[in-house]
C-alpha cells in the first residue's frame, strides 16, 4: 500500500480468506508532526490483534470489547462505547461499552439515531468521522445525553462494510476535554473499517456456530424422540395397561402425569422419581375444572392435538399444564395431564404426552372391544338358558369356558316397563351394570321385546327367603339408578339350580310381571314366591272378575274399622304361618286364643270356615293375595310383607 498527499486508498486482505477492503489512510504527517504511517501501523497491528483472537472469543461482546480497548489506545482516549445496527428499524443499539468501570448495562440502554440526534445523522450522512469539540453546547447532539455521561468532547466514528455503516464508535474522556487530531480521524477510521470485517466475521462465525448447535440439539431430540417411541411402542406392544403408560410418561418427561376419561374420573396417576411427596395435576380435578377461568382454557385448546394452558391463579392453579386428548373416530375419550413440575415444559415433552395419548387410547379401544366381545357371549349365554331347547351339554361347555358355573342358585329378573315402553330398556348392559353397582353378583344380561332378563347368583350362605329378598331390594335400587323417573315392573323368579330350570324361571318372572301389571298399585318388585300358585291364576285372568271376587269374598274387612283391621292382621299371619294358629300367635305376639278368635269372627263376617275347610282357605288366600298386590291391606301388612 502506497501513501501519497493527504490520504491514500489501498485494500487489505483480512484474515487470508481473499475478502479485501478498501481503507482510506492519512497523509504522512500531521500538523503535529506525528507520523501517520507509524499510526496507521498502529491500527493494522491493532487490528492483527483482534483477528487473531477472532477463533478463541466465545461472543461478539467479548470481541466488540476488545476492539473497543484498541480504538481507545489508537486515539488516546479512556472511553468508548460500541453500537451496532438494529435491521429492524435502522437505528443503532448499544452494545459494550471500555473505560475504567464496568459500563455494559448503562451503554445496552441507550440508541444512537433517533430523531433530533443530528451528531449521529451526521456521521450516517458523511460516512466520515464526527468531532464534537465542546460537546455541551455543540447543537448536534442530545444535551441531555452529553449532561448525563460528562461528556466534554467527543468523537464519532462509523463502521463501514461493503458501503453500509454498520455500527458506530463513539469516543471520548470523561469529563475531560480531548483535543482530537486529523491522524486520530484517519487511524480511528481505517481501524473502524477493520474492526468491522472482524465483527461481520464474527457474525457469521456466530451464525454457522448456532446452526451447528441447532442441528446437534435436533439430532439429540430426534434420537430421544426414537428412543422414546420404542420404549412406548414395546409397552404397548407388552401388554402396559393406563397405569404403567402414566408412570412411564412421568418417568420420560420428569413431571406429574394424570390420566382421565370422559368423565373427569382419574384412571392414573404418577409422579417422576425425585419428588418427596406425589404431586397431582389438578386441573381436571372437581373444584377447579368448574373455574370459569379453567373452563376457557380448556375451550381455547384443539380438541385434536390439546396444548398449554398457563398459571391460572384465579382457580388456583400457579403452574401450567399439558393437555393432550385421547381420542378414537373423533370421540373424546379421555385425557392426558402433564403439570409443569419441578422443571420447565420442554421441547419432547409434548411428544412424550401426545404419543402417551395415542398409546392409551389403543389400550382403551382394544379393553373396549374386548369388554363388548365378553359382554356378548355372556348376553348369548343368558339368552339361551331362558329360551330352552339348546343343547343342556353344549351350554355347559361354552358356561364353563367363561368361568360361570350353572349349578350355583339364581333367580331370572324380568325388568320392564309399566307403560309398556321397551325403549327405556334398550342397553341391557346398562341394566346389568346397575344390578352389579347394586350388589348383585354373576350377572348375566339380555335384551328382550318384554324387556330386560337380569339373572344373578343368590347370595351365598343364606336362606333362599333372604337371598330373594336381597335380589328383590338391588332390583329396587338399579331400577332407581338406571331409570329414575320411569314406572319399572320387575318379576324374580323362583330358584334355578340346573340349566333346565332357567325357561322355567323365565316364564315365572313373566306371570308376575303380568300380575303387577294386572292388579299392583304400589308395589313394583315381587317374586314367585310371594304370589305362591296363586299367580297362574292371576295372570290370564280378568282384571274386573278378579277384583270383583277379591271384593265379594273379603268385604265385610274392607270397612277400614280397627277391629276389621286386626282380624285381616291375624288372617294374613295366618295363612303367612302355614295355616298355624301358634305361630301367627307368635308373629303378632298374642295369645292363641286371641287367633281363635279372631278367625271365628271372620267365618262369622265372610261366611267361609277358613279354620277348617281347605277350599274356604284357598278362596280366602287368593282374595288376601289380591288385595296385598292392589296395596288395600293395612299398612302394618304390606311392611311386613315387603320386610
Amino acid at each position: 500500500m502506497a501513501f501519497t498527499g493527504r490520504a491514500a486508498v489501498g485494500s487489505i486482505d483480512v484474515g487470508g480468506d481473499g475478502v479485501t477492503e478498501a481503507v482510506t489512510v492519512a497523509g504522512a504527517h500531521d500538523e503535529q508532526g506525528v507520523s501517520r504511517g507509524k499510526a496507521y501501523q498502529a491500527a493494522i497491528s491493532a487490528f492483527g490483534d483482534v483477528a487473531g483472537a477472532l477463533g478463541e472469543l466465545e461472543n461478539l461482546d467479548d470481541l466488540l470489547h476488545l476492539i473497543a480497548r484498541h480504538i481507545c489506545d489508537l486515539v488516546h482516549v479512556q472511553r468508548c462505547s460500541v453500537y451496532l445496527r438494529d435491521e429492524d428499524s435502522d437505528l443503532f443499539r448499544g452494545q459494550v461499552g471500555h473505560a475504567e468501570r464496568d459500563i455494559d448495562a448503562p451503554v445496552k440502554r441507550l440508541t444512537a439515531g433517533v430523531p433530533g440526534d443530528k451528531f449521529t445523522a451526521e456521521i450516517l450522512r458523511t460516512k466520515s468521522p464526527v468531532i464534537l469539540r465542546d460537546a455541551l453546547h455543540d447543537p448536534r447532539p442530545i444535551k441531555s445525553t452529553m449532561r448525563a455521561w460528562k461528556i466534554r468532547s467527543m468523537m464519532g466514528v462509523p463502521m463501514i462494510l461493503r458501503g453500509e455503516i454498520i455500527g458506530l464508535f463513539f469516543l471520548d474522556n470523561e469529563d475531560k476535554p480531548h483535543a482530537f487530531h486529523a491522524v486520530d480521524e484517519d487511524t480511528a477510521a481505517a481501524f473502524a473499517d477493520l474492526a468491522a470485517v472482524a465483527i461481520n466475521q464474527a457474525r457469521l462465525t456466530g451464525k454457522l456456530r448456532s446452526s451447528l448447535e441447532t442441528v446437534a440439539r435436533q439430532n439429540r431430540l430426534l434420537r430421544r424422540a426414537a428412543q422414546i417411541e420404542d420404549r412406548l411402542t414395546r409397552l404397548v406392544l407388552d401388554g402396559g395397561d393406563i397405569r404403567e403408560i402414566a408412570d412411564t410418561v412421568a418417568q420420560l418427561t420428569a413431571k406429574p402425569c394424570a390420566v382421565y376419561d370422559a368423565g373427569y374420573q382419574r384412571l392414573a396417576l404418577a409422579t417422576p422419581p425425585g419428588l418427596d411427596e406425589p404431586i397431582e395435576p389438578k386441573i381436571l380435578e372437581a373444584g377447579y375444572r368448574d373455574h370459569p377461568s379453567v373452563v376457557d382454557a380448556l375451550a381455547a385448546l384443539d380438541n385434536s392435538r390439546g396444548g398449554v394452558v398457563e398459571p391460572l391463579p384465579g382457580a388456583g392453579l400457579g403452574h401450567r399444564f399439558m393437555i393432550a386428548p385421547i381420542t378414537v373416530r373423533d370421540d373424546i375419550w379421555g385425557r392426558v395431564v402433564l403439570m409443569e413440575f419441578p422443571s420447565r415444559f420442554g421441547g419432547i415433552d409434548m411428544h412424550v404426552c401426545r404419543r402417551a395419548a395415542t398409546n392409551i387410547a389403543v389400550e382403551m379401544s382394544a379393553e373396549r372391544r374386548a369388554a363388548t366381545a365378553e359382554w356378548n357371549v355372556r348376553a348369548s349365554l343368558a339368552g339361551e338358558l331362558i329360551r330352552g331347547g339348546s343343547d343342556e351339554a353344549s351350554l355347559q361347555r361354552r358356561a364353563d369356558y367363561m368361568g360361570i358355573r350353572l349349578d350355583v342358585p339364581r333367580v331370572v329378573c324380568l325388568v320392564t316397563s309399566a307403560a309398556r315402553q321397551p325403549p327405556e330398556l334398550a342397553d341391557a348392559r346398562t341394566v346389568a351394570g346397575a344390578f352389579a353397582a347394586a350388589g348383585s353378583t354373576g350377572v348375566l344380561a339380555t335384551a328382550l321385546a318384554e324387556g330386560v332378563v337380569v339373572i344373578v347368583d343368590l347370595p351365598a350362605d343364606v336362606p333362599v327367603p333372604q337371598g330373594v329378598a336381597a335380589v328383590k331390594a338391588a332390583a329396587v335400587a338399579a331400577c332407581a339408578s338406571f331409570a329414575p323417573g320411569v314406572d319399572l315392573l320387575v318379576g324374580v323368579s323362583t330358584v334355578c339350580r340346573e340349566v333346565h330350570d332357567y325357561e322355567r324361571a323365565y316364564g315365572e318372572a313373566t306371570q308376575v310381571v303380568a300380575c303387577l301389571a294386572r292388579f299392583a298399585q304400589q308395589q313394583r318388585v315381587l317374586a314367585a314366591d310371594d304370589l305362591g300358585a296363586g299367580r297362574l291364576l292371576l295372570a290370564s285372568s280378568n282384571a274386573a272378575d278378579v277384583e270383583r271376587f277379591a271384593r265379594e269374598t273379603m268385604g265385610p274387612l274392607l270397612d277400614g274399622a280397627d277391629a276389621t283391621g286386626d282380624l285381616t292382621t291375624a288372617l294374613t299371619a295366618f295363612f303367612d304361618e302355614g295355616r298355624s294358629i301358634r305361630r301367627a300367635a307368635a308373629t303378632l305376639d298374642v295369645h292363641e286364643n286371641t287367633i281363635r278368635y279372631r278367625l271365628g269372627r271372620i267365618e262369622e263376617l265372610i261366611g267361609l270356615p277358613i279354620a277348617t275347610d281347605a277350599d274356604a282357605q284357598l278362596t280366602a288366600q287368593l282374595a288376601i293375595l289380591v288385595l296385598r298386590l292392589q296395596g288395600r291391606l293395612p299398612a302394618r301388612l304390606l311392611a311386613a310383607h315387603a320386610a
